[in-house]
């Protein structure tokens, strides 16, 4: 059986001779190798199709297991994060900068970096409470692409954007 590219290219060159006036072809030899061609074609497709469905549903199966171990990750995470905090509010309620064995052991450490900020309710959201000194204007600009493709489908002309093509895909069922 040929592959997918070598029926595609058998298939062309018997169109493009039944297409030929010029030649003098038996039709009924011509139907039955068209007919032969499009029936490995289909099969050949039809094998395509299942490959497709499976690395598919391969694909889900993946997904699926990602989600799992993500969720499995994230109630790990939130159960080492509340042992942290209440080990940390047990050593400082009991005034004790280190703990453990000669196998394992903690300590309390100041965080550092940047000083935290602690904002006054609907300071952060709305710097204008603040005096004028201690703000930043920032101003920001989008393109309005909607705006734009409508006026480039009117036929106007906009410097550095044009409209693209629609791209193709296959429909599976």
């Amino acid at each position: 059986m040929s592959n997918l590219y070598e029926l595609t290219g058998d298939m062309l060159r018997l169109e493009s001779l039944i297409d030929d006036d010029e030649q003098e072809l038996d039709e009924q030899a011509l139907m039955d190798s068209w007919e032969g061609l499009e029936g490995e074609f289909i099969d050949k497709t039809e094998k395509w199709l299942r490959v497709i469905k499976n690395r598919e549903a391969d694909i889900l199966t993946r997904k699926k297991a990602i989600e799992d171990l993500s969720a499995k990750n994230t109630r790990d995470q939130k159960a080492i994060d509340r042992m942290k905090a209440t080990l940390l509010q047990v050593m400082n309620l009991l005034k004790k900068q280190k703990a453990g064995t000669a196998l394992l052991s903690c300590s309390v450490a100041n965080n550092g970096g940047k000083i935290p900020l602690v904002w006054a309710d609907g300071f952060k959201e709305d710097p204008e409470l603040l005096p004028e000194k201690w703000r930043t204007k920032v101003e920001t600009w989008k393109a309005n692409t909607d705006e734009i493709r409508a006026a480039l489908e009117e036929g106007e002309q906009i410097p550095g954007v044009e409209l693209g093509e629609r791209g193709q895909h296959l429909n599976i069922r």
